[in-house]
């Protein structure tokens, strides 16, 4: 259980850094044209901002395609009224979620002296409080981590403590029968690694079953998420060497150093 919680944590975590980079990979950067910029010039542009190593996906928009996006938002021919389209020609930019965070000036500064740009549109304020709410997830789930920890240590401790305070008087009689130190240890903490081993295939399996379960509930209730918390065989094969390696390192030591303490013990102690 202790080792299922601790999965779905890491679950937790991974779903949240796809889901922020999801919505950072959203944001627009949007390039405005001068009305001399036709087509031709734009797809020009487009694969050259195609080519850029931080960005994740582009599309141009030209001043006609425009105006008839707001005729069918607005339901009437501006373009009529006015007499002529006013709106210009532009690049749509979805950079990826390491260029905003690291290299967002530098592709700014860029986007602002290609030719034919007469202005550079970013929704800062969002890219901010996506910012902003990212560093307080990671502030509660750091906390929550610890506390999480703690309380691990503490179960699976005290678990291990009372299996091996059952057989105290086995690993008392080995002992005064000759048998070394690591004889009488090896087979617990053997046992111990062997069902350390099965809890964690199982924790992995039942904290992909949730995952999946819950992904498949907010599809169905809400909106489609498959495609924002995909997981590759690399990221399971990562959480569960997580779940195993942490699940060893709390359980193997623990079951050392509390069957080493009633060899330490007398046996009027045992009582």
């Amino acid at each position: 259980m202790v080792l299922f919680v601790l999965g779905l944590f890491g679950m937790l975590l991974i779903n949240t850094q796809k889901l922020t980079a999801y919505l950072q990979e959203n944001v627009l950067v949007i390039l405005y044209f001068d009305n001399q910029s036709g087509e031709e010039v734009l797809k020009m542009h487009t694969n050259e901002i195609n080519d850029l190593s931080y960005v994740k996906s582009v599309s141009y928009v030209t001043g006609e395609q425009a105006a008839m996006d707001y005729k069918e938002v607005l339901g009437k021919d501006f373009v009529e009224v006015l007499g002529n389209n006013p709106l210009p020609a532009s690049i749509e930019v979805n950079l990826n979620a390491v260029a905003l965070n690291d290299d967002l000036d530098s592709a700014l500064a860029y986007f602002g002296n290609i030719d034919g740009v007469t202005g550079v549109e970013f929704q800062e304020d969002l890219v901010d409080q996506i910012r902003k709410n990212k560093r307080i997830a990671g502030f509660v789930m750091i906390g929550a981590a610890m506390i999480l920890l703690i309380v691990s240590l503490v179960l699976i401790n005290n678990t291990i403590r009372l299996n091996v305070y059952a057989k105290r008087f086995v690993v008392k009689s080995m002992q005064l029968v000759g048998a070394s130190e690591w004889f009488i240890i090896q087979p617990f903490v053997l046992k111990a690694a062997w069902l350390t081993f099965l809890s964690s295939v199982l924790a992995f399996v039942c904290v992909v079953l949730c995952n999946k379960a819950v992904t498949n509930w907010v599809e169905s209730n809400f909106f489609e998420v498959d495609h924002i918390f995909k997981s590759d065989i690399t990221i399971y094969s990562i959480l569960f060497a997580c779940i195993a390696i942490l699940g060893f390192c709390i359980v193997l030591p623990s079951t050392y150093f509390a069957t080493k303490k009633y060899l330490r013990l007398r046996v009027n102690d045992l009582y």
